[in-house]
């Protein structure tokens, strides 16, 4: 019987680290230190408090349905304003969808627009994963390359997550 349990959490252990590997988990995020050459755009909902509240995973779903119902094109984003340590704890972010300008969709009621502005010195991160496992190994890059080059991040971060393409995050520096 034993001998049962240990074969099952043998063939368990494997199959969550090969499906692990396939999600891009083993891989570290690319960080450059770049200035941003164009205004990001972003349609959404200011979300302030528990990272763990079901407010702002509403927010989430929220987007998420407008992109699917057509009523907004573009990728998932969002924008945080505070440390990705301190959103376990209080989130401070702008939930939305990345869009191509704000003058060629119609907001969804309650939504409205935030910039991420041109001429930004960032760490710019991106990774060839899942999105599931790609914002921890995204920031964890930039929390390095900033120690490594002597940065002073400033706490304010864009999150992309393409439908194709790389998840990416660039955190902008002093």
């Amino acid at each position: 019987m034993n001998r049962i349990f240990l074969a099952l959490a043998l063939l368990l252990t494997v199959g969550f680290a090969v499906v692990y590997w396939q999600m891009g988990g083993l891989k570290g995020a690319t960080v450059t230190l770049e200035t941003t050459t164009r205004p990001y755009f972003l349609a959404g909902r200011y979300y302030a408090g528990p990272a763990q509240d079901e407010a702002f995973g509403d927010l989430t779903r929220e987007a998420y349905n407008a992109r699917k119902s057509g009523k907004l094109r573009g990728d998932f984003g969002n924008i945080f304003y505070n440390s990705p340590e301190s959103t376990r704890d209080s989130a401070r972010v702008f939930v939305g969808v990345l869009v191509a300008d704000t003058t060629s969709q119609t907001l969804p009621e309650g939504y409205s627009y935030r910039t991420f502005p041109a001429g930004q010195r960032v760490l710019h991160a991106r990774i060839q994963a899942s999105y599931l496992v790609a914002p921890d190994k995204l920031y964890s890059g930039i929390k390095a390359a900033a120690e490594d080059q002597k940065l002073t991040l400033t706490h304010l971060y864009l999150e992309h997550f393409p439908d194709q393409g790389e998840p990416e995050v660039f955190a902008v520096v002093k």
